[in-house]
């Protein structure tokens, strides 16, 4: 038996930097250190109209994708939730996080490696599944419960389906088990977004050694207590959620694709991209969080009369008068908050594709037809952040060329390597822009979809004086 406890060194692969955009690993001090799952692959993350695009593997549509994404802690990040649960096992609206991470040992056996190592459990529970394949163990917080975690990717897996199991104890040796060869060793978590706080202090033992390498080491050691942060995040439910629902949709706001806020207390995506143009609007940091700062704008509903000064009955305490806030004008479900705005105010997080288009008369993109016009957005609304509207608007035209000339054909946009592809929602017709060339200006490509649409109609014009003569020969 070792005499001392050894301390778990901590990385990941960190995001891409510099103009190559190279990976290297990174170490870690805390859950905050873990960047979005794959990083490289979801560097264009971006929302536009609520809907978060430029991410890895997921369809054009709100919900459906082989992967779900949200803005969490003021990032994009790779989420978990009934639509994406290929397990099926996760409540209505529960939201597990998703994060990657190495464990070392800072000094393992002669000739051993140095990743080959137990990875502590992230909480006490009950392990309801166990799955060899994708080396995967899930746990809940009772039988037939909530699940709390799992921890994907380990070989061999320590753990049986059925039995309880305590904080820190092994789930089994971190591996690449479901990946290619070619994977890297590391542990693969999904944790509820409901226990923010009790991830936080898993990542805060890992990397303090509290939870130590050794597994005779961790025994007896118990969580972290949990301080609540006064922090709601997607997929939580609150009566303050609500207030929150009531009030922005008292001032307009809507959830994607212009329906009306639910009003029920439950946080899902589809009332993201609202909550964040109402944080950015009212001087609140955009983090995608439902904090206090951002309740401050959402003041519980007045109370009852018989609560005020002068309803109050005998042998009960005089309710203690609420100090009077000035209202913001035109706002009167909450305080005022003008003060608290910046000038300018920050970069929104959700986009609005009409309101980034450019509008201007003198501006290229402005003389498009409005069948053009829309075809131009849903493609920019769906492509790459990073790339030009010049790339953007040669998609635009290609696609018009290929049949693929109106927005609601659109079937897919997506990258292939350096091209950008439209996949039509007829089978067969895309468009292919290979990004590296250089692109057509603007103005160039807008004439030369001017000059088609003039060249189409005179085609069908042609064509349908052709079908008269022919009708009146035949008449003959």
């Amino acid at each position: 038996m070792d005499q001392q406890p050894r301390t778990f060194r901590v990385e990941q692969l960190g995001p891409p930097r510099g103009a190559s955009g190279a990976q290297a690993n990174e170490t870690v001090s805390n859950l905050d250190d873990l960047v979005t799952h794959h990083p490289g692959g979801n560097r264009d993350a971006n929302m536009r109209d609520g809907r978060i695009r430029g991410v890895e593997d997921q369809k054009p549509t709100y919900r459906g994708g082989d992967r779900s994404y949200a803005y969490i802690d003021g990032e994009f990040q790779e989420v978990i939730d009934r639509s994406t649960d290929r397990y099926g096992s996760l409540k209505q609206d529960q939201v597990l996080l998703v994060k990657d991470f190495i464990l070392e040992d800072p000094a393992p056996a002669q000739g051993g490696s140095a990743r080959s190592i137990g990875v502590p459990s992230p909480a006490t529970g009950y392990v309801s599944r166990v799955v060899a394949s994708g080396g995967m163990v899930e746990i809940m917080d009772r039988k037939g419960g909530d699940v709390i975690a799992r921890v994907r990717h380990l070989n061999p897996i320590s753990v049986q389906e059925d039995q309880t199991i305590v904080y820190g104890q092994s789930l089994g040796t971190q591996g690449r088990q479901g990946l290619p060869s070619t994977a890297g060793v590391h542990v693969h978590i999904e944790m509820d977004t409901g226990r923010h706080r009790q991830f936080q202090n898993y990542m805060d033992d890992l990397a303090s050694g509290r939870l130590p390498v050794q597994p005779e080491f961790r025994q007896g050691i118990q969580p972290q207590l949990v301080v609540d942060d006064g922090v709601m995040r997607l997929g939580q439910s609150n009566e303050r959620i609500r207030d929150l629902q009531r009030v922005m949709s008292e001032e307009g706001y809507r959830a994607v694709g212009g329906r009306p806020l639910d009003q029920d207390g439950v946080y899902r995506l589809g009332m993201q991209g609202a909550l964040l143009d109402f944080q950015r609007d009212h001087g609140v940091v955009q983090t995608g969080n439902i904090d206090q700062a951002t309740l401050r704008m959402a003041p519980p509903l007045p109370e009852r009369a018989a609560d005020r000064q002068d309803h109050f009955q005998p042998h009960r305490a005089m309710p203690i008068p609420r100090p009077e806030v000035p209202m913001a004008p035109g706002h009167p479900a909450h305080p005022d908050h003008r003060p608290g705005l910046a000038d300018p105010l920050p970069e929104p997080v959700n986009r609005h594709a009409l309101h980034t288009s450019a509008t201007d008369p003198a501006q290229p993109l402005a003389q498009l037809s409005v069948q053009d016009r829309q075809l131009f957005d849903r493609i920019r609304s769906e492509a790459p952040a990073h790339l030009s509207d010049e790339v953007v608007a040669s998609a635009m035209l290609a696609s018009k060329r290929a049949g693929i000339d109106s927005a609601d054909k659109i079937g897919l946009v997506a990258m292939a390597g350096d091209r950008l592809c439209v996949g039509g929602t007829t089978p067969g017709y895309h468009a292919v822009v290979d990004t590296t060339k250089p692109m057509p200006q603007l103005q160039e490509t807008v004439q030369q979809a001017q000059s088609l649409d003039q060249q189409r109609l005179a085609q069908n014009q042609e064509q349908a004086v052709q079908s008269i003569q022919n009708d009146r020969g035949r008449s003959i």
